[in-house]
Formats: structure tokens, C-alpha cells, sequence
């Protein structure tokens, strides 16, 4: 009986080796066991897929086109109302301070005419 255990020992020893398979190797034959059961689609229905995919693109592509043509006109409108807004405040804040400067400068450009003008006249008399 020990001769039997023994043999039994040894056996499953040499068989435990024997199942054993290399990793690499056991990766390669379910790798192709299951590239055996993939099933391709026949020419009408990648064909079918393909044109789907195509219209559904140019449907997205269409879509944000448009969306970005309204963005663009929208904020250029928003831009367009803002500067007219601006140039109308502009205008009415500094207005009155640009009408006032423009005032003054010609006040004093005249007092330099009647200056200028009344020396001519002195140099003419004394002359």
C-alpha cells in the first residue's frame, strides 16, 4: 500500500507538471479560439452601416454649422450694440467736455488773432 500511495504521489506530481502550459502560450489559443468564433457582416450590411454612419456625421455636422453661424451673428449683433451704446455715452459724457475745451481753444486762438492784430496796428502807427 505504501508502494500505491506513493506511485499515486508521484503521478500527480508528473501530471500537475505536464498540465501545466506556458502562459504566452495559453494566450495564443484563446486568442484564435475566439477569432474563430467572430462572425463578419456580409458587403450589404457594412454597406448599410457605413451610409448610416455618413448621414448621421453630416446631420452632427450640419447641426453645428448652424449653431455656429447664429453664435456668430449673435455676438457680433451684441458687439454692434454695445459700441453704439458706448459711442452714444461717449458722445453725452464727454461731449459737454469736449464742447468746452473746443470753446476755449477758439476763445484763446481769438484773443492771439486780436493780439496779433492790435500789434500790426501799433507797428503801423508808429512807423
Amino acid at each position: 500500500m505504501a508502494k500505491d500511495t506513493e506511485k499515486k504521489a508521484s503521478e500527480k506530481k508528473s501530471s500537475q507538471k505536464a498540465k501545466k502550459p506556458n502562459k504566452v502560450v495559453s494566450w495564443f489559443k484563446g486568442f484564435f479560439s475566439e477569432i474563430k468564433r467572430i462572425v463578419w457582416p456580409d458587403g450589404k450590411t457594412v454597406f448599410r452601416n457605413t451610409v448610416i454612419v455618413i448621414v448621421v456625421v453630416a446631420i452632427a455636422a450640419a447641426v453645428i454649422y448652424l449653431f455656429d453661424q447664429g453664435m456668430s451673428l449673435g455676438l457680433s449683433g451684441v458687439k454692434n450694440l454695445a459700441k453704439e451704446n458706448t459711442t452714444v455715452a461717449a458722445e453725452s459724457a464727454d461731449g459737454q467736455a469736449s464742447q468746452e475745451a473746443l470753446d476755449s481753444a477758439v476763445e484763446s486762438q481769438e484773443e492771439e488773432t486780436i493780439e496779433a492784430s492790435a500789434q500790426t496796428t501799433e507797428a503801423t502807427t508808429a512807423s
